[in-house]
């Protein structure tokens, strides 16, 4: 191998790395604003608070280019914005999914009283002593 190329081969591995070691890690607003929107995504958020959702990723989005841009202060203000619209997708998607369970109980509940309204009993009649 000649000098040349090991020369260059050194130095693609030392842009590399450097351009790996230059990017900021993200900050743990960033971090928790991730887990957060995937939370909220689970608990069904995408049918209880779609327009949080959809603000907390943008919000999200724009932390994360704000952070490669090195603007670390906008960064955190995005992602801060960020957990609370996740926040607030994830507490009514599951009010939501709350509601409809009650829903759901309620209409058993009025199911079942009408049935015991419909059957007549089924105990025989009591006759009287003679």
């Amino acid at each position: 191998m000649s000098v040349q190329l090991r020369l260059a081969a050194l130095t693609a591995v030392g842009l590399i790395f450097t351009a790996c070691a230059s990017a900021p890690p993200p900050s743990q607003d960033v971090t928790r604003a991730r887990t957060l929107i995937e939370q909220a995504e689970k608990a069904g958020a995408q049918r209880y608070a779609a327009v949080e959702l959809e603000s907390a990723r943008d919000k999200l989005a724009q932390a994360e280019e704000a952070s490669k841009d090195g603007k670390q202060d906008i960064a955190n203000a995005r992602a801060a914005e960020a957990v609370a619209d996740a926040e607030l997708a994830n507490a009514r998607a599951m009010s939501g999914a709350a509601r409809g369970a009650s829903d759901e109980l309620q209409r058993s509940n009025d199911t079942l009283r009408q049935e015991t309204e419909r059957v007549p009993s089924t105990t025989p009649p009591t006759t009287p002593n003679q």
